[in-house]
């Protein structure tokens, strides 16, 4: 039974241009993650430093951040080409500290999008988690004249050691370990994870399980969708409750796959919860 879930980083407004025109949505790792959370009806803690509206607007969420905060969301522009995206960075927002942490103990999702995040910041919330869940893609990203590019080594390689559960996309894995390839890469996870279960995702290709024993795929090839802005992030969310819950590592990816196709075959209704927008009147 899960007793208390708090969820980190900061929302974003995406403007995501794809053949079906241009769409205005209100997101980011914190609130994919969340959704995936809520759909089974577990109502997470959320610490962001705001806006506050993003979150008071759905009042299933319990928003615990400082309230002296008032700052923007992080603005992006996401292009779909084909099977690739391309994002660009319009607006950044602020780190969380110290002072915007939960006290006690909690089951841990952290999913920052671009920088929120800190090292230090990460390491107090290792010490006060039962079970850290989290994705790399806030810690590995970083602004390049206003598009997103990647960095890898140093200080990014011992964040997988803090991790029970991380998410990454095969770019993003490639970059945290500086390698050559896909291939290159999982050797080189495999050897940094000890006791923290890694999942890698590319696309519609079979997710592949890294353990400090093995490197395997899960499940088959699925179908191609326009827009999966949030795969990542609601699969994220559903693994975490799956290994909770008590599921192995195999059974637990293979579910969180499931749930998360089927959460991008609704469409636009997956941006919904209890059919009703979160931001309508916004």
């Amino acid at each position: 039974m899960l007793r208390r879930v708090c969820v980190y980083g900061n929302p974003t407004v995406d403007y995501v241009h794809s053949r079906g025109g241009v769409a205005r949505r209100y997101g980011g790792g914190v609130y994919y993650s969340t959704m995936a959370l809520l759909d089974e009806g577990v109502q997470p803690e959320i610490y962001s430093v705001g806006p506050h509206w993003l979150f008071m607007a759905n009042k299933l969420w319990f928003f615990k951040a400082n309230s002296s905060y008032s700052a923007s969301p992080m603005v992006f522009k996401i292009t779909y080409l084909d099977s690739s995206r391309v994002m660009e960075v319009l607006e950044i927002s602020p780190e969380l500290t110290s002072g915007d942490t939960h006290t006690g103990v909690c089951y841990t999702i952290v999913n920052p999008v671009l920088g929120e995040i800190s090292f230090s910041l990460l390491k107090e919330l290792r010490v006060k988690s039962i079970i850290l869940a989290g994705d790399i893609q806030g810690f590995v990203r970083e602004r390049r004249r206003g598009f997103l590019g990647y960095k890898g080594g140093g200080l990014l390689i011992d964040v997988i050691g803090l991790f029970d559960i991380l998410h990454m996309d095969v770019e993003e894995a490639i970059a945290l370990t500086e390698a050559e390839s896909k291939h290159s890469a999982l050797r080189r996870l495999r050897g940094l994870v000890k006791e923290s279960l890694v999942v890698v995702t590319e696309g519609v290709k079979p997710p592949i399980l890294v353990t400090g024993s093995s490197v395997s795929e899960v499940g088959s090839e699925r179908s191609r969708v326009c827009d999966k802005t949030g795969a990542g992030d609601y699969f994220l969310g559903k693994l975490f409750l799956r290994i909770v819950k008590g599921l192995k590592p195999r059974e637990a990816v293979e579910s969180a796959l499931e749930e998360t196709d089927r959460w991008l075959s609704r469409g636009e209704d997956k941006l919904l919860h209890r059919g009703v927008s979160p931001f309508l009147n916004f």
